[in-house]
């Protein structure tokens, strides 16, 4: 967004400049026919209505993005950064924050845990401000087979 802002004002400035170049050119030929006060006034009249037209509306200025939030499961963890995915399926969706000095941790980040990652935007990096992590949940135990009873031998009666 501030790319096009930039290349916005220079545009808007090269031809503002392009357009007071042709109305200084102009100030030289209408001298030339007429009194050299009468031709600068009018001169200079033409060169503030040629930068009014060429003038362009100013962009507004890109406010600083508000931190995000996104939570869900780490997929894998570096020293330098970190993947959490949401969702499953259809709507799952992974995202790579980057961590450094500044990032604040709490909890051990494991793959399978759970984080909740506060973040800001720096360019098009999401820089990881606070993780809250949580350990994966334990694998249930898996119920053994019951046990065979033995069965009774019915004594039969004679």
């Amino acid at each position: 967004m501030r790319k096009l802002v930039v290349i916005l004002a220079v545009v808007a400035l090269v031809f503002g400049l392009s357009a007071a170049t042709s109305a200084y050119a102009q100030i030289g030929g209408i001298a030339k026919s007429e009194g050299k006060g009468v031709a600068k006034e009018k001169a200079k009249d033409a060169a503030v209505g040629q930068a009014k037209q060429a003038k362009a509306p100013k962009a507004k200025e890109a406010k600083p993005a508000k931190p995000g939030k996104f939570s869900g499961t780490i997929s894998s963890v570096t020293a330098s950064s970190l993947v959490v995915t949401k969702g499953s399926g259809a709507t799952k969706k992974d995202e790579t924050f980057v961590l450094n000095a500044q990032s604040k941790k709490e909890g051990n980040l494991q793959t399978g845990g759970k984080a909740a990652v506060q973040y800001k935007l720096e360019g098009t990096d999401k820089v990881a401000t606070s993780v809250k992590a949580s350990p994966p949940k334990a694998a249930k135990a898996a119920k053994a087979p019951k046990a065979a009873k033995p069965k009774e031998a019915k004594a039969k009666k004679k």
